[in-house]
């Protein structure tokens, strides 16, 4: 079985993620997944635009304190600029906010001797 009748068997999902600028896979297999993406004219099926924006929002929480170091906002293919601005801004201020609370966890109790 050679990779495109490997890929041809995945979600959608799947294809996105893997023809995704950032993800670690080869040239090849993401030529191959925006291919397969193609005929199947991801475009008109519905919600998947919504999938797409919850992947990202994931990505940019687990990785938040990496873009924020970088100081670059990560390139989606499947997504525009503004709406990549959106996702970071929402998972942002998130952070800050759980910063802001583990925060006063940790300076009320950090140091209280046992």
């Amino acid at each position: 079985m050679n990779l495109k009748e490997k890929l041809n068997q995945l979600p959608i999902q799947d294809l996105i993620i893997i023809a995704e600028p950032h993800t670690d896979y080869t040239d090849e297999a993401k030529t191959i997944a925006l291919d397969l993406l193609n005929e199947r004219k991801w475009e008109s099926i519905p919600n998947l635009k919504d999938d797409i924006k919850s992947y990202w929002e994931d990505y940019i929480s687990d990785n938040i304190k990496q873009i924020l170091l970088n100081k670059t906002l990560p390139k989606s293919l499947f997504l525009n600029d503004e709406e990549m601005k959106t996702a970071l801004k929402i998972k942002f201020e998130e952070w800050k906010e759980r910063q802001e609370l583990l925060g006063i966890d940790i300076t009320k109790y950090w140091a209280v001797p046992f």
